[in-house]
């Protein structure tokens, strides 16, 4: 187990630092965008058809 642990560390020191594309910061800030969005949704639908299990 060891051995695979110094084996991942040495692959790791030797890669190349690698910027994200613009492509690929969209992607990370639509998909956090879309996971908040969804939670404040679903919060709100159980809170108005559910209000019972929210105690209010």
């Amino acid at each position: 187990m060891e051995l695979d642990q110094n084996k991942i560390a040495e692959e790791m020191q030797k890669m190349e630092y690698e910027p994200l594309l613009p492509i690929e910061k969209k992607l990370i800030v639509w998909s956090l965008c879309i996971g908040v969005t969804s939670l404040v949704l679903l919060y709100w639908v159980s809170a108005t058809f559910f209000p019972t299990v929210h105690g209010g």
